[in-house]
């Protein structure tokens, strides 16, 4: 079903005191809020009955950027294919409900978009995964600038392609797709903390958002906001792709409705996933293939 963009207050946010606080929590790296999730009892979803083998394709957050307290890709703490037990990763709760654990090609690629995803294809179908995760569109709507991110038509024709050409070339495969997240909630969470302003004023990516960070000016909001209008246009846009193809799962908008709190958020760039938010994508993740039916 078709969203409108979630409206939250852009006057106050979290509490500078709170988010403060909160990141400092999160500088010194893992801690009790990284122990491992309880895998014990967990049934094998019917949507994925027997994943011998699991194909991911996405971006940075699929790859574990900025995850680990170090810069730079950490495939481990991936939600989908990752090995650390405080993530409990989807390939662990597979192999921890199946007894099984599945072989793992991690055809993300950092930076990536929806393009760059459908060049990949031919790697997972080599494959032939049983069960392909996608999460995918953080990279359309982050750009220098809003005539930069990809229109809403080009990603749902490109979504489209993608999903067509895994269910005829992967036609074993279930495949899930996640929303994308609310990136306008990550600015707003770590708006008020002066190290995730200066990071993101400092940094190249995704100025049609974070440039500026500390402004508050009509024109900067306008700007934040039509970044948050075209994320909640791409997922309609995965939901209705997802709904054409007889063997996807989308999940319903949850990881695009879920807000992800200063310590889930990477205290390097203040806008990846750290440990405990890669747990939460993976949570929110095995929820949709629980509840789905292929």
């Amino acid at each position: 079903m078709t969203r409108a963009p979630r409206r939250r207050s852009r006057s106050n946010g979290l509490p500078i005191a709170v988010v403060a606080l909160l990141v400092g929590a999160m500088a010194s790296g893992c801690s009790a809020a990284d122990a491992a999730p309880d895998l014990s009892g967990l049934d094998t979803p019917a949507a994925a009955p027997a994943v011998e083998t699991l194909g991911i394709l996405g971006d940075s957050v699929s790859l574990g950027v900025n995850a680990c307290g170090t810069q730079g890709q950490c495939a481990a703490a991936s939600w989908s294919g990752g090995t650390d037990p405080a993530v409990g990763s989807v390939a662990e709760r597979l192999a921890a409900a199946s007894g099984v654990e599945p072989a793992v090609v991690n055809a993300a690629k950092d930076g990536g978009d929806v393009g760059d995803a459908l060049a990949m294809v031919p790697e997972l179908v080599r494959a032939q995964p049983q069960l392909v995760t996608v999460l995918l569109g953080g990279n359309d709507a982050c750009a220098p600038s809003l005539d930069e991110m990809t229109p809403a038509a080009d990603f749902e024709a490109r979504v489209a392609e993608l999903f067509g050409r895994l269910d005829a070339e992967v036609p074993d495969a279930t495949i899930l797709a996640l929303s994308v997240p609310d990136i306008h909630h990550l600015w707003e969470v770590g708006r008020g903390n002066a190290r995730a302003v200066q990071a993101w004023n400092g940094s190249p990516s995704c100025k049609n958002l974070l440039g500026s960070a500390d402004d508050d000016s009509a024109e900067a909001t306008a700007r934040r906001d039509a970044v948050a209008a075209r994320v909640a246009e791409y997922n309609a846009a995965i939901e209705r792709a997802c709904s054409g193809v007889e063997h996807c799962i989308d999940d319903d908008g949850a990881l695009y409705a879920y807000d992800f709190s200063a310590e889930e958020i990477s205290s390097i760039d203040f806008f990846h996933p750290s440990i405990a938010g890669q747990r939460a994508i993976a949570g929110i993740a095995w929820d949709a293939l629980e509840g789905g039916s292929t």
